[in-house]
């Protein structure tokens, strides 16, 4: 089983899915190639930031507010992702995205489904692009480093491993550049902007539904997000990779919930945030080796290696499947800090503190 990076909410999107723009009709179908990325980037322009947020927003306000950051690095970094001397940018894009589409979740509560699910979906499809790429740099990058500490003839043995990955990168790489110059980009990216730029009024909050207050459901929706981790405790001990990489997911959706309330939530959430940082970090060094685990031997099952070949990328599959196996054994050092009973007084402690001033 390969877990991928952005394996979390992949509802899937149909090559041609529209995107509608709020508060207008929705835009036809790619007919003809989309403009390129100068023209793409003169003509989308995002509104002035929106501020802070306050205890006192809306959670439809609030939403927008989260998501505006993120929209406008997301942008700033887009024309990046296409240079191969930047390589950190599509890091960054990568997680610009990941973020837009954690908001989107967060904050769903405040929104109909209907203005929200083509956003979910070119997110998604967009995030599964960005993602197969920065899977493969990483899995290029260890594998650099794994035939620098071993010396000797390791690097020539590797090599082809190596040509054939970057040859899937370049694949990647083509196609997320014809994306992004397409007509479905521009939706999108035209919709996001729309649907940040315009707080939605009450009339489209359902007849009977409460206008809640992020100082109304903060404490609801920090301790349900927890509530998700915690309840992998009682599993944790047998788990599969699967459900491990569940447990990734849970984890990294809370990390997220506490930095978007930062600016309503006291200093102690910084503790929080730390200890799911590691727990974060543990399981995702597991999951990349598990995925290049899988790769390694999806590469050996389909290439004809030489002797000398077959020994070192077999040698480097020992190596990955040995840190997997001890990555898998030790979760529990980096489990204890997040499920203990110290990590829920502290989260309570700080949904119900004071929040920090907000400057004037």
């Amino acid at each position: 089983m390969t877990l991928g990076a952005d394996a979390q909410d992949q509802t899937g999107v149909a090559a041609d899915s529209q995107i509608e723009v709020p508060g207008g009709e929705p835009p036809a179908r790619d007919e003809v190639p989309g403009p390129g990325p100068a023209e793409a980037l003169e003509r989308v322009v995002l509104g002035p930031a929106p501020g802070p947020i306050l205890p006192t927003d809306l959670l439809a306000t609030a939403g927008r507010k989260a998501m505006w950051l993120h929209l406008d690095r997301m942008l700033m970094r887009e024309p990046g992702v296409r240079d191969p001397e930047r390589p950190d940018e599509l890091r960054k894009y990568r997680v610009a995205i990941r973020r837009l589409r954690a908001a989107l979740r967060m904050f769903a509560p405040a929104y109909s489904d209907r203005e929200v699910r083509p956003l979910r979906r070119g997110l998604s499809d967009l995030a599964a692009a960005v993602g197969a790429i920065r899977d493969l740099d990483n899995r290029l990058a260890d594998l650099d480093r794994w035939a620098t500490e071993r010396g000797g003839p390791a690097p020539a043995g590797i090599a082809v491993l190596s040509e054939a990955w970057k040859r899937d990168r370049e694949r990647a790489v083509t196609g997320l550049c014809a994306r992004l110059d397409s007509r479905r980009h521009r939706r999108l990216v035209t919709a996001l902007v729309a649907f940040v730029d315009v707080v939605p009024p009450a009339s489209r909050r359902g007849r009977h539904t409460p206008a809640y207050t992020i100082h109304d459901r903060l404490a609801s929706l920090l301790w349900a997000a927890y509530e998700d981790v915690r309840a992998f405790a009682a599993v944790l001990r047998w788990a599969d990779l699967e459900t491990i990489h569940e447990l990734r997911i849970a984890g990294k959706r809370f990390r997220d919930d506490l930095d978007f309330l930062a600016d309503v939530l006291p200093p102690d959430r910084a503790w929080l945030s730390e200890r799911l940082v590691v727990l974060q970090d543990h399981l995702g060094a597991l999951n990349d080796a598990v995925v290049t685990v899988a790769a390694v031997r999806a590469f050996l099952e389909n290439w004809v290696a030489s002797p000398g070949e077959q020994e070192q990328i077999g040698a480097y599959l020992a190596d990955k499947e040995r840190q997997a196996t001890i990555l898998r054994r030790s979760i529990w050092r980096a489990w204890r800090p997040v499920a203990g009973i110290g990590f829920a007084r502290k989260l309570a402690r700080v949904v119900v503190g004071r929040p920090p001033a907000v400057p004037s």
